[in-house]
């Protein structure tokens, strides 16, 4: 992913009516209105079929500034898929499933209250950068498929992949000079690392560090639209997932610019993950450090962080017990819980090697079970989002009886949109365990065994 971007993309920038009409289309960036359209009031969108490119400019002007495309309340986007000309009707069906039907949004978001958010988020670039955002689209709704009943994953896998892999490549050529384009990169490199995760599992944080490094740059301007931070937090989240089961050091440390804010991801727990960021700067500095002076500056910073999270407490926004359903309520209450444990938890094996400790580590891991099963008897719904730290505390079970039942959760709380990532889960569960109780390993850290999918999976499909 660190391929540097191709200034002589074939991405068009001339929208339709312009070119249409053969007159000069003066867009510095796909994800802008032309003048002509926005003089006019018209949508501005380049949807028309591909042709074979022809000569390209030596150069490509640099963004012009300006505002992301606005969608009129009158814009019906199932109305505008049903006119495109150069989608085949399984694409068209596919991009219906994804972008007009907010409950199939459910998975990804923290409550039901947020799938309008979603899925707002994710029509809001399409018109201007259908072309773009095509194949990543085409590729997370046929992840979303995966989870319908009777759907098999070999189901229209080569497509799929293809899918993905198109994705990849217009990813690595597009431009990023504009906080325009940085939110047209966010959303892309979101859909795109949401199908990989979903379907193979592996090089999700490559990708999503990709784009946090690309569009850092251009941050602070876009978070004080809000529009992108949603995005950045959650490929911020699925790299840090990575990282700790890794020890790798996370791109980017995010800065929430509100910690009142429910992020329609992460819910509450969002001022956490700087957190996780840190422990991760710690877990590869320990692997890769025999300093002592360093070693006891590293010690330091743990008992900074134990310390700051251990007084640390959720904060909502007013009225936000009458903005969500109670059920939501508890489930957001319950998951900033088992966050803030989990930090704990990590920071706590940092310090302790297996057999040091342990009561201490089976206290906080105990607590988080019992957080997400009450919180699941009570609302009766899944908690959303709650991977890292069921992992973690998982790891920690020593009794064979809870280590079963640890096993068959791995389904409500390893992401379920992810079965590929629960069947890993489960296999990394079952060895960890294995090596603590025959002194193979003396920390999961240092475990040749990942929660990650097998790689031949990857070459399996690609022959395919």
């Amino acid at each position: 992913m660190a391929t540097p971007p191709d200034r002589n993309r074939t991405i068009r920038t001339a929208c339709d009516r312009c070119y249409k009409l053969k007159e000069r289309c003066a867009r510095g960036s796909i994800t802008v209105a032309c003048g002509r359209c926005d003089r006019l009031d018209l949508v501005c969108s380049t949807v028309r079929p591909k042709r074979p490119s022809g000569r390209r400019p030596r150069r490509r002007e640099q963004s012009t500034s300006g505002t992301l495309l606005s969608l009129s309340s009158t814009f019906d986007i199932g109305t505008w898929l049903q006119d495109l000309t150069d989608l085949l009707p399984e694409e068209r069906q596919l991009m219906n499933s994804l972008l007009c039907q907010p409950e199939n949004l459910e998975c990804y978001v923290v409550s039901s209250s947020f799938q309008a958010a979603e899925q707002q988020s994710l029509v809001a670039l399409l018109p201007a950068a259908l072309p773009v955002l095509k194949d990543a689209y085409l590729a997370c709704a046929s992840a979303l498929k995966l989870l319908e009943p009777g759907v098999t994953t070999e189901e229209c896998q080569s497509t799929r992949l293809q899918h993905i892999s198109s994705a990849m490549e217009i990813l690595r050529s597009l431009p990023v000079l504009s906080s325009q384009d940085a939110t047209l990169c966010l959303t892309l490199g979101t859909t795109l690392a949401l199908s990989v995760y979903s379907v193979i599992g592996v090089g999700v944080a490559d990708i999503c560090g990709y784009c946090l490094s690309t569009t850092n740059p251009f941050m602070e301007k876009l978070l004080s639209g809000n529009d992108a931070e949603p995005w950045q937090s959650f490929l911020a989240l699925l790299e840090t997932m990575e990282c700790i089961v890794h020890c790798r050091k996370p791109t980017v440390r995010i800065r929430p610019r509100s910690s009142q804010n429910v992020d329609r991801h992460l819910g509450l727990c969002l001022p956490l993950l700087p957190y996780y960021h840190d422990i991760c700067v710690i877990s590869y500095s320990l692997a890769n450090t025999t300093d002592n002076s360093y070693l006891a500056c590293l010690q330091k910073q743990l008992d900074e962080i134990q310390a700051s999270v251990e007084a640390w407490q959720p904060l909502h926004p007013e009225h936000f017990v009458d903005h969500f359903q109670t059920a939501d309520v508890i489930n957001l209450l319950a998951q900033a819980r088992v966050y803030r444990l989990g930090v704990l938890l990590l920071s706590h094996r940092l310090r302790h090697v297996f057999g040091q400790q342990d009561s201490q580590a089976g206290i906080w891991a105990k607590e988080i079970m019992i957080e997400l099963d009450l919180a699941r008897q009570v609302t009766k719904r899944p908690i959303r989002c709650v991977t890292i730290p069921f992992i973690v505390a998982a790891v920690e079970i020593c009794d064979p009886t809870s280590r079963t039942k640890a096993l068959q959760d791995v389904d409500k709380y390893v992401d379920q949109f992810s079965p590929v990532v629960q069947k890993a889960a489960k296999t990394f569960l079952s060895r960890i365990w294995h090596e603590r109780d025959f002194k193979i390993t003396y920390s999961w850290f240092d475990s040749v065994h990942k929660p990650c999918a097998v790689l031949q999976y990857i070459e399996t499909a690609s022959v395919s």
